[in-house]
């Protein structure tokens, strides 16, 4: 359950080029662009560092690996969707079409990023036409980086079947979403009567269509294991310099108890999301699909749970707009809302085992 030491090696290097790219003020300021959050030389040089190719088979990257870039984007509290960059790369290399655009994103030349609908909602399809076109029908409620992508790739149901297709993002309908979130480009995207050139979609098998679901399921889930341990860190740091009655409440059993209990959570929730990441990797999308659930319940409660702990243990300070604290908490609660809350995870296992 450990990280390899190159692992351990991409960490130190994501999270080193994070704190120099990510500007949390940006995110506080009232009335701020979030497609403004970014810029075209920062996913160049994310791009650089590899971390939108990491997924593409030459690059020989695994899902293990991008779970830990990933750990290290919610940690920083990062505007850049490149977990999601990432698996369109790969998507797009499996099934065989967009290689400009796959290169384009992997060079980071241009932002690609899924739009599939929320596990509740009603699926996005697609009607093949009889010169190959494809024609979309439906909505994606929630597309982190669906404001900055030039592309978006839509999966869709035909029939009994699934397909993914490429879609220049222009020719969707996006709107900014006003979610709790205050770090991250978040869109509502609708495709209806959009059509898909032959040639730029193809029929998918359930295990693509299923790996792209619990690979999205499981970039939310790290997201809000390393914003979550970015609220111990800063938490304890905290607990340590305030003092009350001359001594620092962090030396208080109840304060030190509450900071365990955080740890406790956040560990478990980190070690449930890369066993998921590694699930994934072993191709077996049963045992990836449970693994997905239990890190998608056990992480969602348990860093929401962390969020909560760490507001209190702040005292006022907490409260306040100009601390940091706060972006951080917003971030954790979309998270857990995003690609299937805990009840939903709890229900799939449920199902499984039934």
């Amino acid at each position: 359950m450990l990280l390899s030491d190159e692992q351990e090696s991409l960490a130190d290097a994501a999270r080193d080029w994070l704190a120099e790219r990510t500007d949390l003020a940006a995110a506080r300021a009232d009335g701020a662009a979030l497609a403004a959050l970014y810029s075209a030389h920062d996913l160049r040089a994310a791009a650089e560092l590899g971390l939108t190719s990491l997924l593409r088979p030459a690059e020989g990257g695994t899902f293990a690996d991008l779970a830990v870039v990933v750990e290290e984007l919610g940690r920083a509290g990062s505007p850049l969707p490149l977990g999601q960059a990432a698996l369109v790369a790969r998507l797009l290399d499996q099934i065989g079409i967009g290689a400009a655009v796959s290169d384009a994103v992997a060079e980071g030349a241009a932002l690609a990023v899924p739009a599939a609908a929320e596990p509740d909602d009603a699926a996005i399809s697609g009607a093949p036409g009889p010169d190959g076109t494809l024609t979309l029908a439906g909505r994606a409620a929630v597309v982190v980086g669906g404001l900055g992508a030039a592309w978006l790739l839509a999966s869709a149901a035909i029939d009994d079947d699934r397909a993914l297709a490429l879609v220049p993002a222009a020719s969707a309908t996006r709107t900014a979403r006003t979610t709790l979130d205050l770090s991250r480009d978040i869109a509502a995207v609708d495709l209806h009567g959009v059509t898909v050139p032959a040639g730029d979609w193809a029929r998918v098998g359930a295990g693509v269509a299923e790996t792209l679901d619990q690979a999205l399921a499981i970039i939310h889930t790290l997201d809000a294991v390393g914003a979550a341990g970015r609220l111990l860190d800063m938490t304890v740091g905290y607990v340590k310099e305030r003092e009350q009655f001359g001594r620092p409440v962090g030396s208080f059993q109840a304060v030190k108890h509450h900071a365990a209990t955080m740890a406790v959570d956040i560990e478990a929730a980190r070690l449930c999301g890369h066993d998921a990441a590694r699930a994934l990797d072993s191709g077996d999308l049963v045992a990836a699909g449970t693994a997905v659930a239990v890190a998608g319940s056990v992480a969602g409660e348990g860093t929401s749970r962390a969020a909560s702990t760490a507001l209190q243990l702040h005292g006022g300070m907490g409260f306040t707009w100009e601390h940091d604290l706060h972006l951080f908490l917003r971030r954790i609660k979309v998270d857990e809302l995003v690609r299937g809350t805990p009840r939903q995870h709890r229900e799939r296992l449920i199902a499984t085992a039934g």
